[in-house]
């Protein structure tokens, strides 16, 4: 009897910790209400990170050109922005530190939001880049762009 108790009191203990995350297959991601909690958790220490806006199609070299440089800010603004989130984190880790604290599970997921964000920003302007090269090789109306088309991570990464 103490082992069905025992067993059922975890049965209802685990669905608790579990609401933090949403499920994606088997990857575990973050609620976006916990995610939400995370931006303003970290927002004081590290800002506000605003992933931008790219168009789906380039009109002109102009435009590409400027996508790229986009894309270049926002990975270094999102790199820092880890780095912040990282310190936030640390901070918890500290003797007097409140070690119930919520924070910095909730800053992970604001971490989490921008690796993300950083993600699907390189992949936009990556598809938008090959469908101007695309469209520049076959129009005299458009600069040729023959450049890469996204960033080069190097072999330090796995």
């Amino acid at each position: 009897m103490k082992l069905f108790l025992s067993a059922m009191a975890l049965a209802v203990a685990l669905p608790a910790s579990a609401q933090q995350f949403a499920s994606a297959g088997d990857y575990r991601t973050c609620s976006p209400a916990q995610t939400n909690a995370g931006l303003e958790a970290v927002r004081q220490a590290c800002g506000t990170l605003t992933k931008p806006v790219i168009s789906a199609q380039f009109g002109s070299y102009d435009e590409l050109q400027a996508a790229l440089a986009q894309r270049t800010t926002f990975r270094q603004q999102v790199d820092d922005y880890g780095d912040c989130v990282t310190e936030f984190i640390n901070s918890f880790r500290r003797p007097g530190a409140d070690a119930n604290s919520t924070k910095p599970d909730e800053a992970a997921c604001a971490h989490a939001w921008a690796q993300d964000a950083v993600t699907q920003t390189v992949m936009e302007v990556g598809r938008a880049c090959i469908d101007y090269a695309d469209r520049s090789m076959m129009s005299s109306d458009l600069v040729t762009y023959d450049g890469a088309c996204y960033p080069d991570f190097g072999s330090d990464r796995g």
